[in-house]
């Protein structure tokens, strides 16, 4: 009762800081929001190109080409590096940066960055200080398995094509009659090609983002193991308590200040609702120049731990030692409120073997609807929303301690 009661006057005591803060966070974001300038209004392709390039895709027929010696040692070569980086979530977020940087008109390298460091947040805060106190050690184990599978697939499926467009650009000829080799649907052959010609970086990352979702599709999300375990039981229960609802884009306003861009997510199970989101976080990272701008400062200083005190060390620990404030409904608490391990510090290194070699696309698959026009958000700023919601996660985690037998 002692403890309840000081509970209760540590949060009176906090209430008149937390109001001025709330002021000075809404002053904040509504000045960034309002100065951005945007590059797009509207993420929107040609009716006449896309049913142009969906004549080509279904009239296109995989014919066997003989390799050279040559084609050969690049290929395996493709193929020994990314199984080199595709060792953990770490090193694949790494990967994807490194490559954007060299090769920036490839915009959906840096997206796949950013949706990866979320990956790694999501994986560790399994082994942090709230959600083992909400789920079992056994539906953390199936989350993780969930989560790194995709994780490691989209890499295992995408990374061979970011090189193949590496090594068509150091050669200055066209190598995507060797995307077969690396079992890459033939959906993206097309698109591919057309990029060397056009150089469309808006319509190559769509069709990376609906490729890519379409690729986990079956292999992942519905799944029978992963569809039982985690979309239908766990995951469930965590969108419920507001923890995965997030997909989130640090970015830089001053040297040492961090805001949260980015969206909720909803329906995870529906591919096309996954498209959209994949859409939407395309136009609020690169349709605003300010912004995106602030997000690669950040991205390009922070190197990437999975632990989510790499963007928000006020409220996040990686130190298993720091004592944590267990009261707390401000953003900016004396001490931390939560402990976020770091990748290494939560798992272990993953094994795979990748033998599903289906191509997710038919010839005469429809895919226009996946291109249809969106908007870029006219707000995207969710440092508050998500600071509000990590507070009641905590008391909801709290609770569950309490009253666990």
């Amino acid at each position: 009762m002692f403890d309840q009661v000081t509970n209760v006057l540590k949060k009176a005591i906090q209430l008149p800081k937390h109001g001025i803060d709330l002021l000075a966070d809404t002053y904040e974001s509504n000045k960034y929001e309002k100065s951005s300038t945007k590059r797009w209004n509207k993420l929107s392709f040609s009716e006449i190109t896309l049913q142009d390039l969906q004549r080509k895709l279904a009239d296109n027929k995989q014919v066997p080409t003989p390799l050279t010696q040559a084609n050969r040692a690049l290929v395996k070569e493709i193929e020994t590096k990314t199984h080199k980086l595709n060792r953990n979530n770490v090193t694949r977020t790494k990967a994807y940066l490194d490559f954007y940087q060299k090769h920036p008109e490839i915009h959906w390298a840096f997206l796949a960055h950013l949706v990866s460091r979320n990956g790694g947040w999501n994986m560790t805060d399994l082994k942090g200080s709230m959600l083992p106190k909400i789920i079992s050690s056994t539906s953390c184990n199936d989350f993780f398995s969930f989560l790194e599978r995709a994780n490691a697939l989209i890499f295992h499926d995408a990374y061979p094509q970011l090189l193949l467009y590496e090594a068509s650009k150091q050669k200055g000829r066209n190598l995507f009659y060797l995307l077969p080799k690396f079992h890459v649907s033939t959906f993206m052959r097309t698109f591919w090609d057309y990029f060397l010609e056009r150089q469309d970086s808006q319509l190559l990352t769509v069709a990376l983002i609906i490729n890519e979702q379409n690729y986990i599709e079956k292999r992942v999300i519905h799944h029978p193991d992963y569809k039982e375990k985690v979309l239908d039981n766990i995951l469930f229960k965590l969108q419920e308590l507001l923890q995965f609802t997030y997909v989130l884009f640090p970015y830089q306003v001053k040297p040492k200040k961090t805001r949260l861009a980015g969206t909720t997510v909803s329906d995870f199970a529906n591919v096309n609702q996954r498209v959209e989101i994949g859409k939407k976080l395309y136009c609020t990272l690169f349709g605003y120049e300010n912004l995106g701008n602030d997000i690669y400062q950040f991205a390009s200083t922070v190197p990437h731990t999975a632990s989510r005190s790499d963007y928000w060390p006020e409220m996040f620990t990686k130190d298993s030692s720091t004592t944590l404030q267990t009261v707390s409904i401000s953003c900016k608490p004396t001490k931390p409120i939560v402990y976020s391990p770091t990748l290494d510090q939560a798992w272990k290194d993953v094994d795979y073997s990748f033998t599903d070699r289906h191509d997710w696309f038919e010839r005469n698959d429809q895919f226009l609807h996946y291109f249809k026009e969106i908007t870029t958000p006219p707000s995207f700023d969710l440092s508050r929303q998500y600071c509000q919601d990590i507070n009641k996660m905590l008391a909801a985690s709290t609770a569950a301690e309490m009253i666990k037998p």
